[in-house]
């Protein structure tokens, strides 16, 4: 499903197939993803796990602005944050 690039994050909150306009920020329902790289998974015991691919991350090295902007949308919507 074609959903706006803030509707993504939501969509993989609730375990929904969903793809921006572009392709290019999207989800299966249990990962999310910024171009190829995947920024954030789920877990069982942990729920939405969002890897931080920021420049701010001590444990994830910063990809590009549009991946930081994805992180940012799905930061509301995951249960932990690493990095």
């Amino acid at each position: 499903m074609r959903v706006s690039n803030r509707e993504v994050p939501r969509c993989w909150a609730n375990g929904v197939e969903a793809s921006s306009h572009t392709g290019n920020f999207w989800t299966d329902g249990e990962k999310l993803y910024s171009y190829n790289l995947c920024i954030g998974d789920t877990s069982e015991a942990l729920g939405k796990v969002l890897r931080d691919y920021t420049a701010r991350s001590d444990k994830y090295r910063y990809y590009s602005q549009t991946t930081s902007s994805h992180v940012g949308r799905a930061r509301a919507y995951a249960d932990l944050i690493d990095g």
